[in-house]
């Protein structure tokens, strides 16, 4: 078909659209009819498939849920062990402070000895020497050898506090020998209750190592068992994909089919569409040349950006270059291995030795929990080698997350309780605190709510 150049530009449009529009209906048409039918699955092929998928998804949720229950149980056992740690590094601080109490007693004991000592030897020194000079002859022998009533009454006077001197002396001695028994008796009490509770948080530690251990194993068998039940859903969910598609492949084909016949129908119609389209956009286009376009403007700006609550005041003592100086104080240790039990207000020691050998930290110098935060502290006030009295007796604010200041020690919980806090560390500012976190590790920084679960509270130190 040949266009006139005579014709107006926008004929010559309307019959070229009315050239193309037939000729993509006359290829497309025949080129889709020809396809080949896909393969159809059966119905009953979907439904054993779909079966097989339900029966398996079925065992893996509740593979699934054991597997959260025993992991949710290993938490609160790990928990449990952090808490008898706590138990028994409070008990060895006690056992230490105990140990120098009877050192202490004893020494006072050892002074008072040597008083009576020297009271003892004073007075047998007077002794001999009136026995040499003959003074010694009581009360008649003094009327006798007296020269006059004053030299009698001198006489008197230094007999009287001899004897006065020697009572004082002998009385001395008793009571520092009863001192010393009774200190002695008070010290033996005190190592013996330590040895006590040190016993008893060994034994709770070790009960829990062993619990944790098996929720572990137990954990393992069953994460071995949903693996392989997850392989087996995944091979069928594929096979029923598979199965699926095939049947909307084929639907597909079917509905194209159907499309394809009404095409070939309204093919006339089509066409007669497509070159009225054509011409009325062609139409549009000229009439479009001959107007002209208006203007636009944008404008923008930004919303100014507030800031968030200032920190709550905390009175007291409490300073933030103090909570600073706790923080250097701490992180002056990034890096040293946590040792079970250990560290004081001095700095590191070595910790203690699980029963079984799994923490051998009797060989390892360094800092627990609550060992690494009572040094931080150590300059400023004085704190329990505890993580559960540490929350209360380092301050009386407790301040939300949005106001934690550096230097706050934070804690966890594993029942909700203080009692039950067997976890404390310090935060350092930017949401990320320092801490101690278990055998086998350094002093690390990390973000608050990446340390452990059952997060209970925070205190401000000296407030």
């Amino acid at each position: 078909m040949q266009l006139h150049p005579s014709w107006p530009k926008y004929s010559r449009l309307v019959a070229l659209a009315a050239v193309l529009g037939t000729a993509v209906a006359v290829l497309v048409a025949p080129t889709l009819a020809g396809a080949t039918p896909p393969p159809n699955p059966s119905d009953q092929q979907l439904a054993a498939v779909q079966q097989q998928k339900a029966t398996l998804a079925t065992e893996v949720g509740r593979l699934s849920g054991q597997v959260v229950q025993l992991t949710s149980r290993q938490q609160q056992l790990l928990a449990a062990r952090e808490l008898a740690e706590q138990k028994l590094a409070f008990a060895l601080q006690k056992l230490d402070q105990a140990k120098t109490a009877a050192v202490t007693a004893r020494l006072a004991v050892t002074v008072a000895q040597g008083n009576v000592v020297i009271a003892q030897r004073n007075f047998v020194g007077y002794a001999q020497a009136a026995y040499m000079n003959g003074d010694i002859t009581g009360t008649t022998g003094s009327l006798l050898t007296a020269a006059n009533p004053s030299a009698l009454l001198q006489q008197a006077t230094l007999q009287q506090y001899q004897a006065t001197h020697q009572i004082t002396a002998v009385a001395a001695m008793q009571r520092a020998t009863v001192a010393k028994s009774n200190a002695d008796a008070a010290a033996r009490q005190a190592v013996q209750r330590q040895q006590q509770a040190t016993s008893a948080a060994a034994a709770a530690k070790q009960q829990a190592v062993t619990a944790v251990q098996t929720a572990a194993r137990q954990r393992q068998a069953l994460q071995a068992t949903l693996s392989a039940n997850q392989t087996q859903l995944q091979s069928a969910q594929l096979q029923l994909a598979t199965l699926n598609n095939q049947r909307a492949t084929f639907l597909a084909y079917q509905a194209e089919q159907q499309r394809l016949a009404a095409i070939r129908a309204a093919q006339q119609l089509a066409q007669q569409q497509a070159a009225q389209r054509a011409a009325q956009q062609a139409l549009l286009r000229l009439q479009q040349q001959n107007s002209s376009s208006g203007s636009s403007s944008s404008s923008g700006g930004s919303a100014p950006v507030s800031s968030g609550p200032a920190p709550t005041p905390s009175g007291g003592s409490w300073s933030a270059a103090r909570g600073q100086d706790a923080v250097a104080r701490a992180e002056r240790w990034l890096g040293t291995m946590y040792a079970w039990a250990g560290g004081n207000a001095s700095g590191p020691t070595y910790g203690v030795c699980a029963g079984d050998g799994a923490f051998n930290d009797c060989h390892v110098d360094g800092f627990d929990c609550s060992g690494l935060t009572l040094y931080a502290w150590a300059p400023y006030l004085y704190l329990d080698h505890y993580a559960a009295s540490q929350f209360s007796q380092a301050g009386a604010y407790h301040p939300s997350v949005s106001n934690l200041m550096p230097g706050d020690l934070v804690f966890w919980s594993a029942d909700g309780t203080q009692a039950g806090i067997h976890h404390v560390a310090m935060y350092v500012g930017g949401g990320n605190v320092i801490q101690a976190p278990q055998s086998g590790q350094v002093i690390s920084l990390a973000p608050l709510d990446q340390i452990t679960w059952g997060y209970f509270g925070a205190t401000r130190p000296l407030t």
